[in-house]
């Protein structure tokens, strides 16, 4: 019997827990290579493990121009990133 009450208040306790929100994932399309793009991964990393609201993932795209012709497709596939690094040119 005590069981079967430890189960139906475990059960029950369930029930009225706060609902999970799922963590927002922010997509950074970046062109920084080599030791730069180790460090920009570091503050991702850091930034992601330091809360869980929001998660940061930084992809590597190539050079800029790469990058750039990357996201002009995305946006015109409707998957563009969040965020985009580009030189000042690109920004025209």
């Amino acid at each position: 019997m005590r069981i079967k009450i430890l189960a139906a208040a475990v059960a029950a306790s369930f029930g009225m827990a706060a609902p999970v929100h799922a963590q927002v994932e922010i997509q950074w399309w970046h062109s920084m290579g080599g030791a730069l793009g180790e460090a920009l991964d570091g503050l991702a990393h850091r930034f992601n493990t330091s809360q869980k609201e929001y998660k940061v993932v930084p992809t590597f795209k190539g050079t800029y121009p790469e990058s750039m012709t990357a996201a002009i497709a995305a946006f015109r596939a409707g998957s563009a990133p969040h965020l985009l690094q580009v030189f000042e040119v690109g920004t025209a």
